[in-house]
């Protein structure tokens, strides 16, 4: 008489069943230490090595991680008060300036020399008083940049085109700026910040410091082209 073996099914356990089992039983291996010497893992470099090594060097290489971001966050946290502490000495600089030439000057040491933008020009649409050629858009020659930068936002992060730098910035290479339209509807005119990096403004950037001076612009220029106006009118 034949007997028949009965063949014993084993259960399949795959790879996802055990990284599951592990994560859920985080002692694992401390209930079984033995394994933790037995194991090994291939490794790029080293040939074999085993579980307690290979973690210890991924612990090793998340330090280093986390020690590079932390030095890159605190790099950023110290740019970021420096700026901010450089727009404060401006807006106080500003709100000292009596003439059109003053807030061209405050303007000019902030982003020139101490953010070292190259490039700064301050237009006016209509003005109380005749000015200078530098501070005017020939005829409606800027109409076409307004409708096309200035569609949904009343400032401008990014590149332009070469008839567009050629309006603001017709003397220097400049190929990335920040627009600012002055005014409470934008009606007064346009600040424009340039750069040589093209990546320096792009539309994903924080606005905050730039709406402020275009806050503070807004209400600083109005009073002092009229107080300009009366001036002439009395000369």
């Amino acid at each position: 008489m034949t007997t028949e073996m009965k063949k014993i099914e084993t259960p399949v356990v795959d790879d996802t069943l055990i990284a599951q089992y592990l994560e859920e039983n985080t002692d694992f291996f401390e209930r079984h230490p033995q394994l933790l010497q037995q194991l090994s893992l291939r490794h790029q470099e080293r040939g074999a090595v085993s579980l307690v090594e290979r973690q210890q060097q991924v612990l090793r290489q998340r330090i280093m991680q986390l020690e590079e971001e932390i030095t890159d966050l605190m790099v950023t946290a110290r740019r970021n008060e420096e700026l901010f502490q450089t727009y404060s000495e401006l807006y106080v600089s500003l709100l000292e300036c009596e003439d059109l030439p003053g807030i061209m000057d405050a303007l000019q040491q902030t982003f020139s020399e101490r953010l070292n933008m190259p490039a700064l020009r301050l237009k006016f649409f209509d003005s109380p008083i005749e000015l200078d050629e530098q501070f005017t858009f020939a005829a409606d020659t800027h109409k076409m940049l307004l409708s096309k930068r200035f569609q949904n936002s009343h400032v401008y992060l990014g590149r332009l085109t070469a008839d567009e730098k050629k309006l603001l910035f017709p003397d220097e290479p400049i190929a990335s700026v920040a627009l600012l339209l002055l005014g409470n509807k934008g009606e007064l005119g346009m600040l424009a910040i340039g750069n040589h990096d093209a990546g320096h403004f792009e539309p994903a950037m924080d606005t905050l410091l730039v709406r402020q001076l275009q806050a503070l612009l807004s209400k600083l220029l109005p009073p002092l082209l009229q107080h300009q106006a009366n001036h002439h009118d009395t000369v």
